[in-house]
This record gives C-alpha cells, sequence and structure tokens, in this order.
C-alpha cells in the first residue's frame, strides 16, 4: 500500500488536528472525483515504520486518518491496530459498507467515514450527501456503537463538496 501525500487538517474529523494521509490506488473511480490522482498505485509504501515516521513529524495531531485503501484492507488494519495504541483513528472508506469479512478494522476505529462519491448529492458537507461519518464507541466487551456525526459536516450553503 502506498500514500501521495500527508497534510495537517481540522476539519476531516471534527474536534480533532487530524494527519490525513491519503491512500493512492483507489479502484473505486468516483464520477466527478476530485482526487483522480489518487487513482494510481503510486507514492511511498505505507509501512508500520513508515507511518511512525509520520506520527513522529506530526507530533501535536490528536487523530491519524487513512484516506482510501479499500483495496487492502488488511493492510489498513495492521496500521491502524498499531496507530489506535498512539493517536486516535480515522478511515474515509469510499465503500458504502465494509465487507462482513473485514469488519473487525472497526475495532481500531475512533471515526470511519462511509460512502462512494456521488457527484449528484455532495459530499458529507451536502444534506443530502449519501456519506455518512460515525464516530466508534467501544465498550469494554468487545462491542462497539456508531453514532453519527454527519450533521457536523452539514453547510446548506456548499452543497457538492466532498
Amino acid at each position: 500500500m502506498r500514500y501521495l501525500y500527508e497534510e495537517i487538517t481540522f476539519s476531516e474529523v471534527p474536534d480533532e488536528t487530524t494527519l490525513c494521509v491519503a491512500i493512492s490506488g483507489c479502484q473505486i473511480h468516483c464520477k466527478g472525483c476530485h482526487s483522480r490522482g489518487l487513482w494510481e498505485d503510486k507514492g511511498t509504501l505505507l509501512t508500520l515504520e513508515e507511518l511512525q515516521r509520520l506520527l513522529d513529524k506530526h507530533r501535536g495531531i490528536t487523530c491519524l486518518c487513512l484516506m482510501g485503501g479499500e483495496h487492502d484492507i488488511d493492510s489498513l488494519t495492521e496500521l491502524f491496530q498499531y496507530a489506535y495504541k498512539k493517536v486516535r483513528t480515522a478511515w474515509y472508506c469510499g465503500l458504502d459498507m465494509i465487507p462482513k469479512d473485514k469488519i473487525g478494522i472497526l475495532q481500531y476505529l475512533d471515526f470511519c467515514k462511509l460512502g462512494h462519491y456521488d457527484q449528484e448529492l455532495g459530499g458529507l458537507a451536502s444534506p443530502v450527501t449519501n456519506q455518512r461519518f460515525y464516530r466508534i464507541e467501544h465498550e469494554g466487551n468487545g462491542d462497539y456503537y456508531e453514532h453519527d456525526l454527519s450533521f457536523k459536516f452539514n453547510n446548506k450553503e456548499n452543497t457538492n463538496e466532498n
């Protein structure tokens, strides 16, 4: 798995200073995609060592958000398992649902955005979007609950951002 760039944001995960890492090799190819540069599998190899380097480089962050990577959920799970012990974790997933055999990834996530980008419905800022943003609440017994926080992105003036 490779990533093309990383950046600090304050808007991708509400109330968090987030290091967003853009995973390349996207196979979803949404119509109207604003990140077509991520369709090719190129960039820096994202190993556990590279992830630690990024975390060290950006020590002030409160959350790590991996954006994409649906083509290798097993590798993502390993990365989130490592990072979950250090910072809050978020996944911007372009799938409408996590495959049942990969649902274990949720145990290492604090936040998860689900849903492909639909150009007609807009991104998370649109009041009619198909995308959902969840906070994952973990119970001590291994259970978890999803709390829909999509409303925190709603911006009626800007209905076509993703």
